[in-house]
């Protein structure tokens, strides 16, 4: 008795499941040669709020061109929302199409400056293979060759998709012309929108007709195409009727939209509106048929903050979510940063500003990274201070190693409109005579920009194993950079054993390519490097080896009858990697620096230090040259 009711029961909880799981079913299809011109029928699309209207349609023709697997379906809109709305409008692009109640297609294309009223319709078989499995090829979408005539129309060659416009909030000025640029190599139009709708009130599972948004950016900016939902079948949906980006495997957010208006247009009528905050789903496809994907299945997404002060006054925060494709990412961050600056400062001129960037990823040593600078403009600080915020993302995103995923970024500005920023104008070597192992001691005065000078006394240790000689010392601004210096035999790509070898800017992993933009000088560093004599060639054109320095001949010494004598032993080896490694030091002043120096002394030979000591002192050892200035234009 106990098993028979605990089968019933069970019975009985599977019926509740199924009754309160919602079933999205599939609908009735028409196959494509079912579909002959004359025959008339419906299509589905929001025109005002979020209200799936009905409009009706005529089939024209249907375009053959199966070679291609590119059909296309011609039809004509009819009734009074064609006089109301126009016609055809960008965003309705999707919009389901329905003859005797089965679904051919989605209209998918239209024609600038002609009939709006004329569209063109993607049949819905072409549609579906996006959902098998996503084992689709991908298809270029390119329908500017198809040729036709017909008598009642003649569309000529100006066939184009019936755009999903780019609705974009929060965003104007300079960091919307930039973001309309990126966003132009993809065809997408970029129209102001009016920001996200905070609640998405409908519980109702989504259904077809209705209107949605592709998100790339949301939160206090939003990035979003609008178009129409064709087709749901157990979680999975179809939309749009023509590629977005055309980008085969993606994973943009979906949400439902709210269309405030059509707005009338000679070019193409257009939906004016913007996404839900509260997400469907995600689009995984996105080919020559449309886009496609699944509802309550989430991608990855990625959180930028960016906070602005002035003189340690916080100005403005801003919170977004950026879509995880490293093809968006950067451009998307950079506009989304531009705007956020421009609209704190509200202003563009000069000044100075600090900057603490840190970006959190999978595959980044201990999964972040962190750079702090200072910047000076006399002409735009708001565009410079995110100089390093451009280059170490492009770097990470684009790098040719590794793919890293990125978790968290944190970018915090801090601006000022004073004039911090210094020209290095004289270097001076204190020492009277200088030997290896010795601390070189350099005056270098800073002139402020209309602040007077201020001098620094700064020290670079002189390795023990310097080579006797004329050296050269460089005094460097950092925001100048590294300037003139000895030729340095480096390539842009060097190759030792053929194309698999080669490698790239003198890297060889993510790491190294990262480390070394990490430990570049900031702008606000003073940087003394010294060449001693060793860096000039050291090997004559009429010898046939290379002439052994002490260093090398100490090295081998004793072990001439054991070791043949064109090998070094690791010791000889540590000592020559220890002449490639640099001379250089680095000090952090309140200024950026610009500016570079150079001047020559002699490093004396430790043999004769004795006997300078007791004798003259030759002060004249030292050539105190400040050398060539050479200066970069404030920026």
């Amino acid at each position: 008795m106990k098993k028979k009711t605990a089968k019933i029961l069970f019975h009985i909880l599977i019926v509740l499941i199924l009754i309160n799981t919602p079933v999205l079913a599939a609908e009735e299809i028409m196959p494509l040669d079912e579909v002959k011109a004359g025959m008339t029928g419906y299509g589905k699309t929001v025109f005002s709020g979020t209200e799936i209207e009905k409009f009706d349609i005529e089939i024209i023709d249907v375009l053959d061109n199966r070679s291609l697997d590119e059909d296309l379906i011609l039809i004509k809109l009819t009734g009074d929302k064609v006089e109301e709305y126009g016609g055809i409008a960008a965003g309705m692009s999707g919009s389901p199409i329905y003859l005797d109640d089965q679904l051919i297609g989605a209209i998918g294309y239209g024609w600038n400056n002609s009939d709006h009223r004329y569209g063109l319709v993607t049949p819905i078989e072409r549609m579906l293979k996006l959902l098998d499995n996503n084992q689709v090829e991908k298809s270029s979408g390119n329908i500017s060759d198809l040729e036709f005539e017909l008598e009642e129309f003649k569309p000529g060659e100006n066939i184009i998709r019936s755009e999903s416009p780019i609705m974009v909030s929060g965003i104007n000025g300079r960091a919307l012309q930039r973001l309309e640029k990126n966003l132009a190599e993809l065809n997408l139009d970029v129209v102001p929108g009016s920001g996200i709708e905070e609640a998405d009130k409908s519980n109702k599972r989504p259904e077809p007709g209705e209107a949605i948004a592709v998100q790339l950016v949301r939160g206090d900016i939003s990035v979003a195409s609008i178009g129409t939902l064709t087709y749901v079948d157990q979680g999975q949906f179809l939309a749009f009727g023509h590629p977005f980006t055309n980008r085969g495997e993606v994973n943009y957010l979906l949400s439902r939209a709210n269309i405030n208006a059509v707005i009338p247009s000679t070019e193409q009528p257009f939906k004016l509106g913007s996404p839900y905050n509260r997400l469907l789903g995600s689009v995984t496809q996105d080919r020559g048929a449309g886009v496609a994907g699944r509802i309550d299945t989430y991608p990855r997404i990625t959180p930028l903050y960016i906070s602005i002060s002035e003189n340690g006054r916080l100005l403005k925060e801003v919170s977004l979510q950026i879509i995880n494709d490293e093809y968006f990412f950067s451009s998307l961050a950079n506009s989304a940063a531009l705007q956020a600056v421009d609209s704190a400062l509200d202003r563009i001129g000069p000044g100075s500003a600090e900057s603490r960037l840190k970006i959190m990823g999978r595959g980044l040593p201990q999964l972040q990274v962190e750079s702090n600078n200072m910047y000076y403009s006399q002409n735009d600080i708001g565009s410079m201070a995110l100089y390093d915020f451009s280059q170490l993302l492009d770097l990470i995103l684009t790098n040719p190693f590794e793919e890293i995923n990125l978790i968290d970024i944190r970018l915090e500005l801090d601006f000022n409109k004073s004039d911090s920023v210094a020209l290095i104008q004289e270097a001076k070597v204190l020492n009277d005579e200088i030997y290896p192992g010795d601390e070189l001691d350099v005056e270098v005065t800073l002139h402020r920009y209309r602040n007077g000078t201020e001098t620094k006394n700064l020290s670079l240790k002189v390795p023990e194993d310097v080579e006797p000689g004329i050296a050269t010392l460089f005094v460097d601004g950092g925001y100048t950079g590294e300037t003139m210096r000895p030729d340095e035999t480096s390539a842009q790509m060097q190759s030792s054993g053929g194309l698999n070898e080669a490698e790239i800017s003198g890297h060889k992993s993510f790491e190294s390519m990262l480390d070394s933009y990490l430990d570049s000088p900031d702008n606000n560093d003073v940087i003394l490097q010294l060449y001693p004599s060793y860096a000039a060639p050291i090997y004559q054109e009429s010898s046939e080896e290379a002439p052994r320095h002490d260093y090398e001949e100490d090295a081998v010494a004793g072990d001439a009858a054991e070791t043949n004598p064109t090998e070094k032993s690791p010791e000889g080896t540590d000592e020559l990697e220890n002449l490639d490694e640099e001379i250089k030091e680095r000090f952090s002043t309140d200024y950026v620096l610009e500016g570079s120096l150079n001047l020559d002394l002699e490093i004396m030979d430790p043999a004769n230090r004795d006997s300078s000591e007791a004798g003259e002192g030759n002060s004249a050892a030292v050539e105190k040259s400040a050398g060539e200035v050479n200066n970069r234009e404030n920026q």
